[in-house]
């Protein structure tokens, strides 16, 4: 369902917003009907117009194209067209601008219309897909690095426990192990600094 909203900047919002709507209502009592207003297909269906409002709001049905509200505030006279296709938009909008164009004459109103997307244009049946965060390749090298780092200290610390636990080995044995461990933690973080200088230094 299309859907314009108008702010139309003036300080006698409610005196618009009445008269509109009393023509409207005029016209409603008279059997307005498209003829008035001839532009295309649509000038030959007929359209059955209501109007009710108070000081500071308004609703006008146009059977079939659609309903239009007025709200009146301070400095401002918001106006609203729902409708259930652009035809029947298209017809109001017509109808509602020309009439604020003759009513004010003398101090003309601006009226801009905006299109509003209707709350369910978004639900369409299905939840779109999120999209997949890439990992880029420096932190994939990354983390590589990190799980083969956890992967040798975890197996030199299993052998380390094995030395320990058996008695032929001495102390000095268990030692080395650790001094192996602590090796090879250097050499992996030493490769790190290497592959890191690489994608640092600048590309001639």
């Amino acid at each position: 369902m299309p859907i314009l909203n108008a702010r139309i900047p003036t300080e006698r919002a409610g005196r618009y917003l009445a008269q509109f709507c009393k023509h409207a209502a005029a016209m409603g009592g008279g059997g307005h009907t498209a003829r008035l207003h001839p532009h295309g297909p649509a000038a030959r269906r007929e359209v059955q117009v209501t109007a009710e409002w108070s000081d500071t709001s308004g609703t006008v049905t146009f059977t079939p194209w659609g309903e239009c509200t007025l709200t009146a505030e301070a400095d401002v006279l918001t106006v609203r067209i729902d409708a259930p296709d652009e035809e029947g938009l298209d017809r109001i909008r017509d109808v509602v601008t020309r009439d604020f164009e003759r009513f004010s004459r003398r101090e003309p109103l601006v009226v801009t219309w905006q299109r509003q997307e209707p709350p369910d244009a978004s639900v369409s049946g299905a939840t779109p897909a999120t999209p997949r965060r890439r990992i880029s390749r420096p932190r994939l090298q990354t983390v590589l690095l990190a799980s083969a780092l956890l992967l040798v200290i975890g197996l030199h610390v299993g052998l380390a426990g094995t030395v320990v636990a058996e008695s032929r080995w001495t102390a000095a044995a268990a030692d080395v192990v650790i001094v192996l461990v602590v090796v090879k933690i250097a050499l992996i973080m030493a490769s790190a600094d290497r592959l890191s200088t690489r994608r640092a230094a600048p590309r001639s």
